[in-house]
């Protein structure tokens, strides 16, 4: 009778010393998950929507918006680095110099071809199961936005213009999606 080979349970700890060659490491309930260096779509996607969201967030004194790379440290064995997050003024406290100590109000991946099964699935899993308000899903090849928010069993997808209304009583934040990703690949030839 052969034995079961075993799975190395990774800490955040562990992955903070890996080498800086480049990649995204991050870790979810032990499991390690390796991404390569995103390209020039992804990375115009993740600029337009710092762009759009920050001066929203500080002029409404919601919090702050922190771009990738950037840690989100939600367990010992849980640490992840969403393209963009939000980190709302309520939770301040928690963002330390490293990394932000627990939940974001509104986690942001942009999907790449390497990126799609973790941000789909195990992304979305976790922030939902730790109660990030919002989680965008960003899909420039399908030029649209999957909108996931707690308990709703499947997520909004949003084509045409995606409205967030972080608090009752705040104005609206409107991204008109269509000029949105002819921005995002202006110059390249959309593979759908």
């Amino acid at each position: 009778m052969g034995m079961a080979a075993s799975v190395p349970h990774y800490t955040a700890e562990e992955i903070r010393k890996f080498p800086d060659d480049g990649l995204r490491y991050e870790v979810i309930r032990g499991e390690l998950f390796v991404t390569p260096a995103p390209g020039t779509p992804h990375q115009r996607a993740v600029g337009e929507l710092f762009l759009v969201l920050s001066p929203y967030v500080e002029a409404h004194q919601l919090g702050e918006v922190i771009l990738s790379p950037f840690e989100v440290e939600f367990a010992e064995d849980t640490a992840v680095q969403p393209d963009l997050l939000v980190v709302p003024r309520e939770r301040a406290a928690r963002l330390q110099v490293e990394r932000l100590l627990g939940v974001p109000s509104l986690a942001i991946e942009v999907i790449s071809y390497s990126s799609k099964r973790t941000d789909r699935l195990q992304k979305r899993h976790l922030y939902l199961e730790e109660g990030v308000d919002e989680y965008w899903i960003f899909d420039p090849g399908l030029k649209r936005v999957e909108r996931w928010r707690p308990r709703a069993p499947e997520p909004e997808i949003v084509t045409d213009r995606l409205v967030w209304e972080p608090h009752p009583g705040t104005p609206a934040l409107v991204i008109e999606l269509k000029p949105f990703f002819e921005r995002v690949w202006r110059g390249f030839e959309n593979p759908r």
